[in-house]
């Protein structure tokens, strides 16, 4: 379907006599709409994998003797995956008005709000979820036993400087992730809101 609207595109910008703004519009109305197609379904099957991920990381401590750790992670995958699908719900909550360029205009703007808060969540969040976490695993330990032999004062700047670490990890992460599966789903919409900017001025002119 994409090819064919690209043919048709082509077409309309080869032949001076066939091209007209109404047409072209109309391209750019069905182009941009399955794009967000795309991004929806992409979002969704990538939501979904947080739930094998929870299984797998359940299993895997309980395997090693980590029920309370396995049921931790467990549990923090399955809260990411219905705070994804609620975020997710709300982006789908834009209607599609008459005016296509405002929908993607304000879709493009709620996708860069959801990047956002995620860069936030996961650079305050990954260290006040991983940092219990490393002392349920490391607890009664060697590596715990030397710990608590520091000064409090270099206890609280290890403490500081994991959290740092986790923090830029998590961001890092984010964003990596994000560049893969939706760097260029975002670079094309956003060509597509500029060449709508400009074919509006253009019919203006």
């Amino acid at each position: 379907m994409e090819r064919s609207i690209e043919n048709i595109w082509k077409e309309d910008f080869d032949s001076e006599k066939s091209f007209k703004v109404p047409v072209v519009r109309n391209l750019y109305d069905r182009k941009s709409k399955m794009l967000i197609e795309r991004i929806r379904s992409t979002s969704k099957k990538d939501n979904i994998s947080l739930i094998p991920i929870a299984v797998v990381f359940a299993v895997g401590f309980i395997l090693m003797g980590q029920f309370i750790l396995g049921i931790y992670f467990g549990m923090i995958f399955m809260l990411l995956f219905f705070l994804n699908r609620r975020k997710l719900r709300q982006l789908d909550e834009l209607r599609v008005t008459s005016n296509t360029y405002k929908y993607i205009v304000g879709y493009y703007s709620q996708l860069k709000n959801m990047q956002r808060y995620y860069t936030w969540l996961l650079g305050i969040g990954l260290p006040i979820l991983i940092l219990p976490a490393c002392w349920m695993y490391f607890k009664d330990t060697p590596i715990w036993i030397s710990f608590l032999e520091f000064e409090v004062s270099v206890q609280l700047l290890i403490l500081v400087l994991a959290a740092i670490s986790l923090s830029g990890l998590g961001i890092l992460s984010y964003r990596l992730s994000t560049h893969i599966l939706y760097s260029s789903l975002f670079t094309r919409l956003k060509g597509i809101i500029s060449d709508m900017e400009d074919l509006a001025g253009n019919s203006r002119s």
